[in-house]
């Protein structure tokens, strides 16, 4: 008797899953790695790296330009992610930040970059071999 009841509950929670009725848990996408950004802007192309760390939905790691390094801060909700990347630049430091969606190796949105505008972007996943 023991054994038809709990092959009920599983049974009708498989049901219930299955028809869209209960929402199964989404799959968090993988932002950890290395990855080179394309931002384009009003006065031309730039290109950075993220090094991303996760850990569950929160994202550090290390933000490199093309002559400096810093830090990076985020999160990942879904598909969609929001990190800022931090460049030190002489006695101040540059925010660059970043909004948008990630799928599989690629992710792509707007970037803010305070006082010198916005613009879009592009990252690809660095594969190591």
């Amino acid at each position: 008797m023991r054994s038809f009841f709990l092959f009920s509950i599983v049974f009708f929670f498989t049901f219930m899953i299955n028809y869209g009725f209960v929402e199964a848990q989404e799959r968090r996408p993988d932002a950890a790695g290395e990855w080179v950004i394309t931002i384009k802007f009003i006065y031309g192309v730039g290109h950075h790296t993220a090094i991303i760390h996760q850990k569950a939905d929160s994202l550090s790691g290390t933000y490199k330009g093309e002559f400096n390094e810093g830090t990076l801060r985020g999160t990942i909700q879904g598909e969609h992610i929001d990190f800022t990347g931090y460049l030190k630049h002489e006695a101040s430091s540059l925010r660059f930040h970043y909004t948008g969606v990630i799928k599989n190796d690629q992710m792509e949105g707007a970037v803010d970059m305070g006082e010198y505008w916005s613009g879009t972007w592009v990252a690809r996943r660095v594969k190591h071999d």
